[in-house]
């Protein structure tokens, strides 16, 4: 059914032929023309021309209202916003001049639709309360309950589909009973959008179809109608609808050049094909939603869009596109969502109480979750091609290179060191702010976490000719029971900084019992520099974010100050307390208080796995399935592994699909898996493997990931997977891993019965045999290369190492005599870095080893340790010597 074929139609065309009076005509003209609008928006617009023109030969005021009223709403409906407020102001300067309240109303609450289409619900809202106001004087049932309708769109525009609903339905027989089809098709398409939000999918086609039934092809209402239809079978799944429908109206509104309807049609029509995986379909359909919502400036459009764009482009790996449309879409949702629509909406009283507050939060924590899983991805996306290139100059390094070369490297490497440090601040931030950081309740030592982070800042201490010096004072226990890894990063937090801005003097790092309170041992740490000092303007905002003691400062000694930043909030987190004092030009003082419990066992020994001679030999002959996508970390990963363990089998697959083939076809001891790949992630890969009902499905899985989130972590073990290393990795925690996977499971050699003297990884042998030791212990090309080429500052090393090492061998000595696992594992400890500056291999030293055998008490395996690593050290010395004298 045409327009022109409509009863009403019909009906002020016989009015119209037999009116005289031509101001009559003119108003029965426009009564036409809204007819017209609803099937024909371009008539429409043109009988407002004629309305206008006519009007103003007879100079009818009222009838130029009404005809740049309706030539405004039609410019509305075709996204022409500017040219419908213009017409619009002239119409609503008319109606006040001659007090036409009644037309005044109806412009006001086209004004609103006009703001609500553009997305500035607090405008919006300005014009339909004005115009209720005014509706509810006149005692105009009808018009009130037009402005209840747009009322009820800005609830559904803020989330409050709930308020939305109540406001539609007691519209609803109201605008039935007035017969308006027009109005009829407007609050049949709210309940429509209203109940697809809220997921009750078979009220939401009721009143789509209704529509339908009532509008004709090629009309506003008619597209509308299968735009909604075809979003709601987006949502319920079945495709071939989604699809059909939402084609058709895409075709159709571009025809009557309905943009609102093209931008729905796109975007589902987006949505649907990236579901589908066809990313670049999908990116054309966006993109698409996106430039007419932005040429017609329908904020609230491009607030979904950009949304949907940043998921897209997060699927197709491309992050800063991601985190660039995230950002927008936060911008925008804020600034739509404002607390002064909300208040004012409370304010008006239609309902007793407007209860937003939980949409809102429901707003948040989609951003929240938005925002870590970009982050997450970020994590990953950078730290994939960072494990490439710090495994690649490790990798380099050990080749022997040329000195030009080493100085290349060490740039690399150190740039490497320095932008991982930069992004584990950036992801500590990201995850307190998202409260992804839980705080651990376990044993541990505080003298080791002293010496971690003594041995860790000594060298740098060293290189500026400062004192570095750590003081427990008596009273604390030995163990206690907190997050010893939060409380290291906050003491190697500010340590570190007291290092960086002191040229000379010393740094101390002490920790005192400052009150004993029966359940809680309140363990003070004072970090003290007799550095440069804050001045008084920095000290109250020395912990915010990105900030440092001046843009002097900044340029001079770099970093994003975000260290004391995290610092604080970790105390926080801890139920601690962190402060700071300083005197400018002469030091400053960090102060730490947390409250710890004193552990219920003073001394454990627990049974470890630990690598020797024989565990090596069977990594050896590991069957090993490595899958990777990225070839870069492919090549290190393989390398390395060889380097390591010369015999072991390694077999390649680029994706989880063919990971699970391999699997299936040949028998492997071990899979390194990573996480993120095309075609198959490593998750799905995983829980495909655990399922396959036979041997296969008992491999070992470890995770090779740069995602190592808390909550990643557990979705690994969850799918199955045994263990994970994180990226970049280090080679001692890959063997560690791969011994801890595979303890009781070693490759069955050629000939060999599957259960006939079987070889294992085994625990720590009382009698290891001495491997000989090769012609040089030590290597200088590392130590060339850290010292820049500088044979001086190479020297100086050198020294440093025979002065301290033949002190630690006599306190690893001592410590044997009695027994004192703590005092060995220290001394180990302090010892490990200083070898591998002299470039002694740990096969070779077997340093970490001891460390480790001591820490858990393994004393059978001790003696035999400590005599290789004395005769290794005796060899070290004599080539040390030979290089110093040189």
């Amino acid at each position: 059914m045409a327009a022109m074929d409509t009863p009403k139609y019909k009906e002020l065309q016989h009015l119209y032929e037999t009116q005289g009076d031509e101001k009559e005509r003119i108003d029965t003209l426009v009564d036409m023309a809204l007819e017209i609008r609803n099937y024909d928006l371009e008539r429409s617009s043109e009988m407002a021309d004629e309305i206008i023109e006519r009007a103003d030969r007879i100079n009818y005021l009222r009838g130029k209202s009404r005809g740049l009223k309706l030539k405004g709403s039609c410019f509305w409906m075709q996204g022409s916003y500017d040219n419908a407020l213009e017409l619009l102001q002239q119409a609503l300067k008319i109606a006040r001049q001659i007090k036409d309240k009644k037309l005044e109303t109806r412009i006001l609450n086209i004004f609103g639709n006009i703001y609500r289409d553009m997305g500035d619900l607090a405008n919006a809202l300005n014009y339909y309360e004005h115009a209720l106001a005014m509706n509810e004087e006149l005692g105009d049932e009808v018009a009130q309950s037009v402005n209840l309708a747009s009322i009820s769109n800005l609830h559904y525009d803020l989330n409050d589909y709930e308020s939305a609903l109540e406001y539609a339905l007691k519209c609803l027989p109201i605008f039935e009973r007035s017969q308006d089809a027009g109005r009829l098709i407007s609050i049949y398409n709210a309940l429509g959008n209203i109940y697809f939000k809220q997921e009750k999918f078979e009220e939401a086609l009721y009143y789509f179809e209704q529509n339908l039934k009532l509008s004709e092809p090629k009309t506003s209402a008619y597209v509308m109608a299968i735009s909604g239809l075809g979003k709601v079978y987006y949502k319920m799944q079945i495709i071939h609808n989604a699809r059909k429908y939402l084609s058709e109206a895409l075709e159709q509104s571009e025809e009557i050049t309905n943009v609102e309807v093209q931008i729905i049609s796109q975007f589902y029509l987006g949505r649907l094909h990236m579901d589908l995986g066809s990313y670049r379909d999908a990116l054309k359909h966006l993109t698409a939603a996106y430039s007419l919502a932005d040429e017609y400036m329908r904020r609230h459009d491009l607030m979904s869009i950009h949304e949907m764009l940043s998921v897209l482009y997060d699927k197709m790996g491309d992050i800063p596109r991601a985190f660039h449309h995230l950002k927008t879409f936060e911008n925008i949702k804020e600034d739509i969502f404002n607390q002064t629509t909300v208040n004012k909406l409370r304010n008006l009283q239609i309902r007793q109480q407007i209860e937003l507050a939980h949409k809102e939060k429901e707003v948040a924590e989609q951003t929240a979750r938005l925002k870590q899983q970009f982050m997450a991805n970020m994590s990953h996306e950078i730290r994939t091609p960072m494990n490439a290139i710090v495994g690649m100059t490790r990798l380099l390094l050990a080749k022997a290179p040329r000195p030009e070369q080493m100085r290349y490297l060490d740039a690399i490497r150190l740039s490497a060191d320095n932008l991982l440090i930069i992004i584990n601040d950036i992801l500590d931030l990201s995850k307190i702010e998202a409260g992804k950081i839980i705080i651990e309740e376990t044993d541990f030592t505080l003298n080791e976490v002293l010496q971690s982070v003594r041995d860790m800042l000594m060298l740098k201490a060293e290189e500026k000719h400062m004192g570095m010096r750590v003081i427990i004072h008596p009273g604390i226990p030995q163990r206690l029971v907190g997050d010893p890894t939060r409380i290291n990063q906050v003491l190697i937090n500010l340590a570190g900084n007291a290092i960086k801005f002191t040229e000379k003097g010393y740094v101390e790092l002490s920790a005192r019992l400052q009150k004993d309170d029966g359940e809680k041992k309140w363990v003070q740490f004072d970090v003290t520099d007799t550095g440069i000092g804050i001045s008084k303007d920095y000290i109250d905002k020395i912990f915010d974010s990105f900030t440092q003691a001046g843009s002097d400062v900044t340029r001079k000694f770099g970093g994003t100050g975000l260290g004391l930043t995290i610092s604080k909030q970790l105390v926080t987190l801890m139920n601690g307390e962190i402060s700071v004092k300083s005197e400018l030009g002469k030091g400053t003082t960090f102060s730490v208080l947390i409250p710890l419990q004193e552990s219920k066992i003073q001394t454990v020994q627990q049974e470890s796995i630990v690598v020797d001679q024989q565990t090596m030999e069977c990594l050896n002959k590991v069957k090993l399935l490595l899958v990777e996508d990225n070839e870069f970390n492919r090549m290190v990963a393989e390398d390395t592994l060889k380097e390591l363990l010369p015999g072991i089998i390694i077999d390649i697959a680029v994706d989880g699909k063919e990971a699970v083939q391999r699997v299936q076809q040949e028998t492997y001891d071990l899979v390194l898996m990573d996480i993120q790949m095309p075609v198959m992630d490593g998750l799905t890969a995983t829980k495909i493997i655990r399922n396959l009902g036979n041997d296969a499905a008992q491999v070992k899985i470890i995770a090779m990931t740069a995602n190592v989130l808390q909550e990643d972590v557990q979705e690994y073990l969850k799918a199955g997977m045994n263990a994970f290393v994180s990226k970049p990795f280090q080679s001692d925690e890959l063997i560690l891993k791969m011994v801890s996977v595979l303890e009781k499971k070693v490759p069955v050699e050629a000939g060999m019965k599957q259960n006939e003297n079987k070889p294992e990884i085994r625990k720590a042998s009382a009698e290891p045999v001495l491997a000989p030791l090769p012609e040089k212990v030590t290597d200088m090309h590392f130590l060339l290369q850290f010292a820049g080429g500088n044979t001086e500052k190479m020297n100086k090393y050198i020294g440093m190492f025979l002065q301290n090492a033949p002190n630690l061998i006599a306190n690893l000595d001592h410590g044997l005599q009695v027994k004192d696992f703590t005092a060995i594992k220290i001394a180990a400890h302090s010892l490990k870095p200083q070898l591998s500056y002299m470039g002694v291999k740990e096969e070779i030293s077997h340093i970490f080893l001891l460390e480790q055998t001591a820490g858990e008490a393994h004393y059978e395996r001790i003696p035999q340790l400590i005599t290789n690593l004395k005769r290794v050290c005796e060899q070290a010395f004599k080539e040390l010597n030979a290089v110093k004298n040189s």
